[in-house]
C-alpha cells in the first residue's frame, strides 16, 4: 500500500540518520523509491529535508517548510541521494526573482552556471566589490536584485502579484517551482514568496487558509481563493481568476464565470469554498 505522503509516519523511524541539504535545483519527491512512481511535490534548492531511512540510493524522509520559523510539516516521501547533501547550511537569503541565473564571476557576462527558482535558500557569504552580486558559499554569483535576506519582508505584500509572474508557465502535477507547478503549489509558491507558509494541497488549503465567503461570485476581491474538490485558484480581480490547470496545460487567467462553467461540465462540480485571507 502506498504512504499517504502528507500523514504517514512509521510507528518506530529507526536510528535517525539526519537533517540533509537539497543540492539540485529542484528534487523530486517520489511516493516509492522509484522515479515511475510518478511525483508528489518539489524541493528547492536549499531546503532541508529530514532523512529517516536510506535504502540504496534513496532516502526516505520528510521534507522542512522553507519559512524561518514555520511550523508547517510537508510531505513524507523518498528522494534520491543523488539530489542531497549530508551538510546542511544555514541560508541567510531567499531567491525572489522567477528564475534567478548563477554566474560564474560577479559579471552579467560571466558563464551562468545554473538557474535557481523563486524560493530557493541560498546563504550569500561575501558581496563584491561594487554590491551587485553576492558570493554562494556553494559556488557562484548571484545578482542582489534576484534575492533578499531571508527574513526580509518582501517588496510586495500582494502574493497575487507573485502569482501572475508564473502566467504561462506549464501545469506539472505535484510541481511547485517555476519549471511548472499545480493549482495548489502555485497557491504555496506565491504565498512563501511574502513569507507566509501554506499547506502544500488543495484540500488542506481550503481547510486552514484564510475565512470563509458566501458562495457566489460577485463581491470578491484580489487575493479571494475559490475551491472545487481538488483545484483551487486565485482571483486577481474582482471577475478574474488565475489558476494553474489541466485544461490549458500552464498557468491561466481567465473570468471566473467560464471556469466553473467548465469545472462543471467535465465532471469537476461545483464549488466548494471561498475563502478570503
Amino acid at each position: 500500500m502506498a504512504r499517504d505522503p502528507r500523514t504517514y509516519i512509521p510507528k518506530s523511524k529507526g536510528p535517525r540518520l539526519g537533517r540533509y541539504r537539497v543540492s539540485s535545483t529542484i528534487a523530486p519527491l517520489h511516493r516509492r523509491n522509484s522515479r515511475r512512481s510518478g511525483l508528489d511535490t518539489q524541493l528547492l534548492f536549499g531546503q532541508n529535508f529530514d532523512v529517516y531511512e536510506i535504502n540504496k540510493n534513496w532516502a526516505w524522509g520528510q521534507a522542512c517548510s522553507p519559512i524561518a520559523g514555520s511550523r508547517q510539516k510537508g510531505y513524507v516521501g523518498f528522494v534520491s541521494l543523488k539530489d542531497l547533501n549530508a551538510e546542511t547550511i544555514r541560508a541567510n537569503c531567499v531567491v525572489s526573482a522567477i528564475r534567478a541565473p548563477v554566474f560564474s564571476s560577479a559579471n552579467i557576462k560571466s558563464p551562468i552556471r545554473n538557474f535557481l527558482p523563486l524560493g530557493a535558500l541560498i546563504k550569500i557569504t561575501n558581496i563584491a566589490k561594487d554590491g551587485d552580486f553576492g558570493e554562494l558559499i556553494t559556488g557562484g554569483f548571484v545578482h542582489h536584485n534576484h534575492h533578499k535576506k531571508r527574513r526580509e519582508p518582501s517588496s510586495s505584500s500582494d502574493y497575487v502579484d507573485i502569482a501572475e509572474r508564473h502566467l504561462g508557465l506549464p501545469y506539472i502535477w505535484g510541481g511547485i517551482s517555476t519549471m511548472g507547478l499545480d493549482c495548489s503549489g502555485l497557491v504555496q509558491s506565491s504565498l512563501r514568496a511574502i513569507g507566509t507558509d501554506a499547506p502544500r494541497d488543495s484540500d488542506q488549503q481550503e481547510k486552514f487558509l484564510g475565512s470563509k465567503l458566501p458562495f457566489k461570485q460577485s463581491g470578491l476581491k484580489r487575493g479571494d481563493l475559490v475551491f472545487w474538490k481538488g483545484h483551487v485558484g486565485i482571483m486577481i480581480s474582482s471577475r478574474q481568476m488565475i489558476h494553474a490547470n489541466a485544461f490549458h496545460m500552464s498557468v491561466e487567467a481567465e473570468p471566473l464565470k467560464m471556469a466553473v462553467r467548465r469545472i462543471l461540465e467535465n465532471g469537476g462540480g461545483p464549488i466548494t469554498a471561498i475563502k478570503r485571507l
